[in-house]
């Protein structure tokens, strides 16, 4: 089942397979002509521009979708240059909800992007469809499973402010968090599980904290209510170095798909050719290097199974993406069970570390990324170690989780050393070893 983005029926539409595969198109109502006009430059999602978009642009200037991408209404759906899509990531449009996205954004693994409420709930009591839209500005980031709901803009307006050095104003929604009807100005951003409610305008220079649910504007104009924070420069440098590797993925994933589109699918190589990760290597099951181009998943890379194939395939759901891309290696140990929508991802120059009998839910996310324990040593990796529980839609990312312990559903564990056997309750923020506060929504 995918991550839950509206209701249950925004659920169920999503489930049906009324999603049509990023290799295909769909108009959407009130553009019989399929003009799918967009103000500003860019490139419209048809059969002929997909997975590389425009499809004969130049590398370094080309857009490029991962093939498991979903499009509904491909042709109100506006790119510009050097956008990533990754695995699985949806969007879906029509004539009166577009959606446009500006250059060098990213928009990762399992991300949805709507851009009318209407669109997946229906229109209601016969109504038409209501309008709507959502804009996404230059140089965005949309981190692995977070989810935006038009009407919405993104990265647009605001004022320059003192903690972007270079003036590029960058915006980065971390794992899990959400944007629902509202408008983010430039130089903003939302920690894991938070989110940003109708209405709501985020004003430049502001970040909301991990599981927060700003509900009002007061919550986030004010950052003694406890909701918001002012960004650092340390937040600027981090959002940059995630747009450049994920430029570096939309000309690397271009070119890999110009040599061989079948490296494009499946249980397959990473693109390789970047300063962070120069070469392609397949995944690895009990021992033994395989491609499988077509398969429901998305295996990339080094990704070092203890399991056989035959194994990895009987015990995982669908839409899972595990990407060995930037840091390498993974080395994930027996798998007994792994649910839908289960991303694998970590920064560059880190690796990631999973034991054997754990317990993956629905949409859990594992990122590895390092974490300086002592002042001048080399950072630790991010290890989950044997039988850990990770319930639905847990998050680990920089953090090291001890024997047996249980990650609650929608919890999140964030530059942490858990002892063994710990609990974490659903829906808790555990950061830098303390106990932040509750997800709120």
């Amino acid at each position: 089942m995918r991550r839950a983005l509206l209701t249950t029926a925004a659920a169920s539409f999503l489930v049906t397979g009324a999603l049509v595969p990023a290799t295909a198109t769909a108009d959407g109502p009130g553009d019989p002509a399929g003009s799918g006009e967009q103000p500003g430059e860019g490139c419209t999602l048809t059969d002929a521009d997909l997975p590389v978009c425009p499809a004969e642009a130049p590398a370094d200037t080309a857009s490029f979708l991962d093939p498991s991408a979903d499009v509904v209404g491909g042709r109100h759906v506006t790119l510009a240059e050097r956008v990533y899509v990754g695995p699985f990531a949806r969007l879906v449009a029509s004539a009166q909800a577009p959606i446009s996205v500006g250059t060098e954004t990213n928009i990762q693994d399992n991300v949805s992007v709507v851009a009318s409420r209407a669109l997946v709930e229906g229109p209601q009591g016969g109504a038409p469809a209501a309008e709507g839209g959502v804009e996404i500005a230059d140089r965005v980031i949309l981190a692995h499973g977070s989810s935006v709901i038009g009407p919405a803009t993104i990265g647009i307006g605001g004022t320059d402010i003192p903690a972007d050095p270079d003036d590029d104003q960058e915006v980065f929604l971390s794992f899990g968090s959400q944007v629902d009807g509202a408008v983010l100005e430039r130089n903003t951003g939302i920690s894991a599980l938070g989110r940003v409610g109708p209405g709501i305008t985020l004003k430049s220079g502001r970040l909301v904290l991990p599981g927060k649910n700003v509900t009002t504007q007061a919550e986030a104009d004010d950052p003694a209510l406890g909701k918001v924070r002012l960004i650092n420069e340390s937040d600027v440098a981090f959002n940059e170095a995630v747009i450049e590797v994920n430029i570096a993925f939309a000309r690397e994933y271009t070119e890999l798909y110009r040599e061989d589109p079948d490296a494009l699918s499946g249980v397959n190589v990473n693109p390789g050719g970047t300063d962070f990760n120069p070469d392609r290597d397949l995944p690895v099951f009990a021992g033994e290097e395989l491609a499988v181009p077509g398969h429901r998943n998305r295996v990339i890379g080094s990704v070092d199974f203890a399991d056989t194939f035959a194994h990895f395939d009987d015990v995982a759901g669908d839409d899972i993406s595990l990407r060995a891309d930037e840091g390498e290696d993974f080395v994930v140990g027996h798998v007994e069970g792994m649910g839908d929508d289960v991303i694998f991802h970590a920064l560059e120059d880190t690796d990631l570390v999973i034991g054997d009998d754990v317990s993956y839910g629905e949409g859990v996310i594992a990122h590895g990324g390092g974490r300086v324990v002592v002042a001048g040593e080399p950072e630790e990796p991010t290890v989950i170690n044997d039988g850990v529980t990770l319930e639905d839609e847990a998050v680990v990312f920089r953090s090291t989780i001890g024997e047996g312990a249980t990650i609650g559903e929608r919890s999140a564990v964030v530059g942490t050393d858990l002892a063994p056997g710990t609990v974490v309750p659903d829906r808790v923020i555990i950061l830098n070893g303390e106990e932040f506060g509750a997800v709120e929504w």
